[in-house]
């Protein structure tokens, strides 16, 4: 009978932590999407200022400031060449949690490499309860895997222990 409720009482939970990752993926996006935005302006400054001074493009200009003998224009070049990178980067984070599924999502928001990020997001994150379909299938498919998977160990014991104490029948030669 403890086992029953023990069991019960872990899937509740693990459905309750399960709801949690689309209202996370939800506010990681709100983040990265006022991330995105700043870091675009400041492309769009860039490009404007590298068409101001003739050149082709803003990898001419970052090309040509790396060439540059003071220490800080380079450094400053190549400051501005991550932060393209990092631009394409946060694009493709917000697709990601824009039209992915919500296991594509909660694999996007615990990657190592979005781990600052993350840390960033639970610091003002607040835990609630999504009411969209989508959401609590997600959530009750989740928490019945991972139940089952931890008490397929048990489970299995179980069987053994029962067939282990099972009357065999006398047989006929």
């Amino acid at each position: 009978m403890f086992i029953r409720i023990f069991d019960k009482v872990v899937f509740a939970t693990l459905f309750v932590a399960a709801l949690q990752v689309p209202i996370l993926a939800d506010h990681y996006r709100q983040y990265l999407s006022g991330y995105y935005d700043a870091t675009r302006e400041e492309v769009s400054a860039m490009s404007a200022l590298a068409t101001q001074h003739g050149y082709a493009s803003v990898g001419a200009m970052l090309t040509a400031l790396k060439q540059n003998s003071e220490a800080v224009v380079r450094a400053d070049a190549e400051r501005k060449s991550t932060l393209f990178t990092k631009l394409s980067h946060i694009e493709q984070g917000i697709k990601t949690l824009e039209h992915g599924h919500y296991y594509e999502k909660a694999w996007y928001m615990v990657t190592p490499s979005n781990a600052p990020t993350l840390q960033k997001v639970l610091d003002n994150f607040s835990p609630s309860v999504p009411l969209t379909p989508s959401s609590i299938i997600f959530s009750f498919i989740t928490a019945l895997l991972i139940n089952l998977l931890l008490w397929s160990p048990y489970l299995c014991y179980c069987q053994v222990r029962h067939l282990k104490h099972k009357p065999q029948h006398a047989s006929y030669r």
